[in-house]
């Protein structure tokens, strides 16, 4: 066969490392391993009245939307400074808050932020502006509650009063002590106490309460109150609380920003396109030329959108940015689902440890089992099929927007804006016969790998970037990290069992540690080399040799070009 009849390596594209948790308790860890206990959040706030769906949360010197009644983050942190009270935010709560308020349906239109023992006032009667109109000032200046007591050096959490009761008041806590104060004299009218003595909250929220918000809809009058790894749900009216729940059960969207230790296989894999040779599509346009004359055709390509936001091309032909950050979301969102819910993630993102190498496609964990041999198995299987099917939804996405047809003349196009290609082709009739051109829509052929390149092993606890080392240096991982002796040589035996049967895109299962390692001292084979084999029409075998092993392979990908071809018929 013709070297151009073969396919050809087009890209290379790297994907992000992929997590794959051993699902060990936090108990299997070394106490100097354990992640002290910290807030989820700083501060909690929810939202004014016209969104009872929507809970502000705050992190260092971002803040995030949640919503409530879907249990989803919606959209990306944010900036607290230039999104909160515009140009009057002061520069010293820019990096952060401890708590935050509202002042209740009596003063719907104030707003309290905490830091130290500093506050501001924001007003919100200015609609879609709020500004700072007070502060930042000394908690002991402008609350009379805060004067000789513990509020005078800030609150661990806040929260509104709701009720004919609570109206004006507001709820504050601090390590195992509460206090209600009272916005219509500025003074503290109930405690300050234990906080045993006026709620009904077993421990060990009775000790320490970090965070607490409202619900929404028939939870809308019910108190949330988070304290370590526990949520409780508290009915206001009753005064008792009504469950108690793990916070990752009741909030699965929260379980990424928990601190806990974990060891994770991680695995490296890249992403290889090749291009066949071009076939013939759909007919798109018929043209007569009359015997003796010559006819210009202009082939246009255009789309239905002229959208700057329209995906134009797929990872089959690009690695624009647009096409990468379309690919990545889309493929964070199959794999997502894919996880279900009850699975605990790891927020590994860059914008929050400064480690861009430590971001994954998970968000952190996908949990295999150290019970079940083979378990990472059916995670590559999934990972693989994510990754297609992310592609077929760009192709299909890039199919759906475009338009092919032929003009006369540059004058008659339709929408100028809408042209992303235009190829002039002149057709000559120099017989004394019709001559008729078939105008053809062209495809191009790909085939794409899938490779998984290396493994590593990692240990991350949510506090820090992740800590990837080498399989190598896998046992000098556990022995640090690891309590029980039994517990290290079983995770070291898994590890093992899960490298040695590693299925290709035929189901074949292959071995990457070299020959002669022990669970104990495992080395990856060097340079692996796969061979894939592609069966031409004509019966042909093309060999296409890649370094690593191939999970997977697709090669029924036809994706339309921005291009027609003229063919005479016959």
């Amino acid at each position: 066969m013709a070297p151009r009849d073969d396919f050809r390596k087009l890209s290379t594209f790297d994907l992000r490392p992929v997590f794959i948790s051993l699902g060990l308790p936090p108990s299997s860890f070394n106490t100097a391993a354990q992640p002290q206990r910290t807030a989820l959040f700083d501060a909690a706030l929810n939202a004014d009245p016209s969104r009872p769906d929507s809970l502000w949360l705050f992190k260092g010197s971002d803040y995030f939307t949640f919503n409530l009644r879907t249990g989803s983050f919606e959209g990306d942190a944010k900036q607290i400074a230039g999104n909160w009270g515009g140009n009057s935010w002061p520069i010293t709560f820019s990096s952060g808050i401890d708590g935050a308020a509202w002042a209740g349906p009596v003063f719907p239109h104030l707003w309290y932020m905490f830091k130290d023992d500093q506050y501001i006032r924001l007003n919100s009667s200015q609609g879609g502006s709020w500004l700072v109109d007070i502060g930042p000032e000394p908690l002991v200046n402008g609350w009379f509650s805060a004067q000789e007591t513990w509020f005078g050096t800030g609150c661990d959490a806040s929260l509104y009063g709701i009720g004919s009761a609570h109206h004006a008041k507001l709820h504050l806590f601090k390590n195992n002590e509460y206090v209600r104060h009272n916005f219509l004299d500025g003074h503290a009218d109930m405690g300050p106490g234990p906080i045993s003595n006026f709620w009904n909250l077993p421990e060990p929220f009775s000790n320490k309460i970090e965070m607490a918000f409202y619900g929404t809809g028939a939870e809308e009058e019910q108190i949330f109150f988070f304290s370590g790894t526990q949520c409780a749900l508290y009915d206001t009216e009753a005064q008792e609380t009504i469950k108690v729940f793990p916070i990752e059960e009741r909030f699965p969207a929260f379980a990424e920003f928990m601190r806990r230790p974990q060891l994770f296989l991680v695995e490296d894999y890249r992403l290889e396109a090749y291009l066949g040779p071009p076939q013939l599509g759909r007919l798109v346009e018929t043209r007569n030329v009359t015997p003796g004359s010559e006819t210009r055709t202009l082939m246009v390509t255009e789309t239905i959108d002229s959208s700057t936001t329209t995906l134009r091309q797929s990872m089959l032909d690009s690695q624009d940015a647009s096409v990468v950050n379309n690919f990545n979301e889309q493929l964070d969102k199959k794999t997502a689902k894919e996880e279900g819910s009850e699975k605990y993630g790891y927020h590994m993102n860059a914008d929050f440890h400064g480690d861009a190498s430590a971001t994954s496609m998970w968000g952190g964990e996908v949990n295999a089992q150290l019970n079940v041999q083979g378990g990472s198995e059916s995670l590559r299987s999934n990972l693989a099929e994510s990754v297609f099917e992310t592609i077929g939804s760009q192709v299909t996405e890039t199919t759906q927007q475009l338009k092919q047809r032929t003009y006369e003349s540059a004058e008659a196009i339709e929408h100028k804006e809408r042209v992303l290609k235009q190829e002039e082709i002149v057709l000559k009739n120099t017989t004394d016969r019709l001559r008729v051109f078939e105008f053809y829509q062209q495809l191009q052929p790909y085939i794409t790998l899938l490779v998984l390149k290396d493994v590593r092993i990692a240990y991350a606890d949510g506090t820090a970037p992740a800590q990837i080392v080498d399989i190598s240096r896998f046992g000098k991982l556990v022995s640090d990290k690891l309590t029980d002796e039994a517990v290290r040589a079983q995770v070291m035996q898994y590890v093992a069992g899960e490298l040695a049967a590693v299925e290709d895109q035929d189901g074949q299962a292959h071995s990457l540690i070299q020959s002669g390692a022990t669970s104990s001292a495992l080395a990856l084979l060097p340079n692996p080399t796969t061979i894939f084999r592609v069966q031409h029409a004509n019966g042909d075998v093309q060999e296409i040799a890649t370094k690593g092993l191939v999970i997977k392979a697709a090669k029924d990908w036809l994706a339309p070009t921005l291009t027609m071809i003229a063919v005479e018929a016959s």
